[in-house]
């Protein structure tokens, strides 16, 4: 009759495994996640072109980089942008930014950076979506007036560029990125 405490003891620790294993297994929470934007699904994937800006330490120069790009979804309307910048001979320059679009509160949000991280958040001012792509202009002001942004998303396109509006509305164009799928001449 000894034999039956043992098994007994073994049939609860058996059970007790059971149900830690129950508690620990994750919900299959995922399964219900919403269908990504349309817009944001087609422009993952690689994309090519340049970076041009006006330089800060003297305003009248005009700078390009060379400048590829990968973006992915982080979220139903979200995507994650790399982007690396060839900047002179010998430097490759990195920045990793991730974008998220709410048209229903007209906010966007963006966060940048890895070492050094900041998030922003803008007023969606026009959101357009047609059968060639979506275009997005946004703003956010600061003491200095306001910062504009108009993002162009297509099939064969990612436009994005910023203008500085000064407290007298006068525009002054600030960067743009101009890129295109591989093997795609951008317009």
């Amino acid at each position: 009759m000894s034999y039956l405490p043992s098994r007994f003891f073994s049939l609860c620790r058996l059970l007790a495994a059971g149900m830690l294993c129950l508690m620990l297994a994750s919900p299959a929470s995922a399964l219900y996640d919403p269908k990504p934007d349309a817009s944001l699904s087609a422009a993952q994937g690689e994309w090519s072109g340049s970076l041009t800006y006006r330089d800060y330490s003297s305003p009248d120069k005009m700078v390009t980089l060379p400048t590829r790009m990968f973006i992915s979804l982080s979220g139903p309307d979200e995507i994650s942008l790399h982007f690396i910048f060839a900047d002179g001979p010998a430097k490759t320059v990195y920045s990793y930014e991730k974008i998220g679009i709410y048209p229903l509160k007209k906010e966007l949000t963006w966060s940048s950076g890895v070492s050094e991280k900041s998030l922003s958040i803008y007023q969606i001012l026009a959101d357009d979506v047609t059968d060639k792509g979506r275009k997005l202009v946004f703003e956010k002001r600061s003491d200095k007036g306001i910062n504009r942004y108009t993002l162009e998303i297509g099939a064969n396109v990612f436009v994005l560029s910023k203008d500085e509006i000064d407290a007298a509305g006068v525009a002054t164009f600030r960067n743009r990125y101009l890129l295109s799928r591989p093997g795609v001449s951008a317009k």
